[in-house]
């Protein structure tokens, strides 16, 4: 966490999300009447007319992590929403504040742009910040893919060719088939003994219990061509589709570095023409190598 109490935000997972300037206020004011500094979701909830939903809560503890005002200090095999998190009071009233601030100056709601079919969303670079509160509300990818697996009913298709193991993301894809929701991830070079995939690949096994664990199928598609010495195909393809109604595509791999200082571009669409994603991944993801976990 910081000591730098007037620190500006640099992530609004809470701007984004909330469009109820009271609300906002609301949570601040329970989050500082706790006498405890663990906090979960259900803390908050006892606090508010309202009970936080899934997308809100896992935005709020998102936006205190990412600004230093909370630490995940436990996990919960529901997902991120419901993992404990130490929370400095003092922190929070000033990220809760700005967030605050800014829904009050901006004068609009996020909810405006949710019927639009195709919406931007962006990793923007360390230290960088916005001078506009357009670029300041984008939508951050990693909130979103977060949002969007928190979502899912009954599906979940990933093309990505990069991980790390220890990304919150990779717990969150791993409650998927918990809950009965079919995961396919498309990635590459699983062989790799020392790489970042196989690790990924082998930690999310292990969180999936063994009941559920026909609901997770992975495929690899990489081959090296050994007459010409160079790379005879592979997938580099970034996508997220959720229940076949909403797609992510976008830049960045599913790493630290993609998710939180690099600058990366995307865009969320609905509608219609994720079934053409959709038969595009399927397509692809029979083509590719079916791999056996653990490796």
């Amino acid at each position: 966490m910081t000591d730098d109490h007037d620190a500006i935000c640099t992530n609004f997972a809470v701007v984004r999300q909330f469009d109820d300037l009271d609300r906002v206020v609301a949570i601040r004011d329970t989050i500082l009447a706790l006498d405890h500094s663990d906090v979960t979701r259900a803390d908050v909830d006892q606090g508010l007319e309202t009970p936080l939903t899934t997308r809100e809560a896992s935005a709020l503890f998102t936006c205190l992590q990412k600004n230093g005002a909370a630490t995940q200090s436990a996990t919960d095999e529901r997902g991120f929403a419901a993992y404990t998190f130490e929370v400095d009071p003092f922190e929070a009233d000033r990220v809760l504040t700005q967030q605050a601030a800014v829904i009050a100056a901006d004068g609009r709601s996020p909810q405006t742009d949710q019927d639009d079919d195709v919406e931007f969303v962006a990793t923007l670079p360390g230290g960088f910040e916005p001078t506009s509160a357009q670029v300041r509300s984008i939508p951050d990818i990693a909130s979103t893919i977060r949002n969007q697996v928190f979502d899912a009913d009954s599906s979940v298709r990933i093309a990505n060719p990069y991980f790390d193991p220890s990304l919150e993301l990779v717990s969150d894809l791993a409650s998927l088939p918990q809950r009965g929701v079919e995961t396919q991830l498309l990635t590459r070079e699983t062989a790799d003994e020392e790489g970042d995939t196989r690790t990924t690949l082998n930690k999310m096994w292990d969180l999936i219990d063994e009941e559920h664990r026909d609901n997770f199928e992975v495929r690899d598609l990489y081959r090296w061509d050994e007459k010409q010495g160079s790379q005879a195909f592979a997938t580099h393809a970034k996508i997220v589709i959720v229940d076949e109604r909403v797609c992510y595509v976008g830049s960045a791999n599913l790493t630290d570095t993609s998710l939180s200082t690099n600058f990366e571009f995307g865009v969320v669409v609905e509608g219609d023409i994720v079934e053409e994603a959709t038969m595009v991944f399927d397509e692809v993801f029979e083509y590719s190598y079916p791999v056996d976990l653990p490796i």
